[in-house]
């Protein structure tokens, strides 16, 4: 009795499953697509909520920063001149320093963070103004 080549495929009797990568299934998207929309949510929060601080705030997303030897993972960087914060999507989404319940929360640590730094603030003060 042979083994049909195909027979590794069809587990269980369940018939046979379509390859992972295909034309419907999209690496990243919606993880990054999620991120990018809690990024510009909160910028726009900064935006609307402190206009004189934030009006020309601008930032980026990247994977992942640049190697430093002997420095810890950035999951952010600013740029006073231009008014811009730079977020490092893999180490914000997987290297937080708790587990905090939804996601969206380290996302919007790391904007607020950066944020406050840009205008030399606690960023308590820009969540819980006085």
């Amino acid at each position: 009795m042979g083994i049909r080549a195909s027979s590794h495929r069809d587990r269980h009797g369940r018939g046979l499953r379509r390859p992972l990568p295909s034309k419907l299934f999209h690496f990243g998207v919606a993880r990054l697509g999620f991120f990018e929309s809690v990024v510009q949510e909160t910028c726009e929060y900064l935006q609307e909520s402190y206009p004189e601080d934030f009006k020309s705030l601008s930032w980026r997303i990247e994977d992942v920063p640049g190697i430093v030897d002997g420095e810890p993972v950035r999951r952010w960087n600013a740029n006073k001149a231009s008014m811009t914060v730079t977020l490092y999507r893999i180490p914000i989404e997987r290297f937080g320093r708790q587990r905090l319940p939804d996601p969206r929360m380290h996302i919007e640590h790391a904007v607020i963070s950066a944020a406050a730094f840009l205008i030399d603030k606690d960023p308590w003060e820009l969540i819980h103004p006085h």
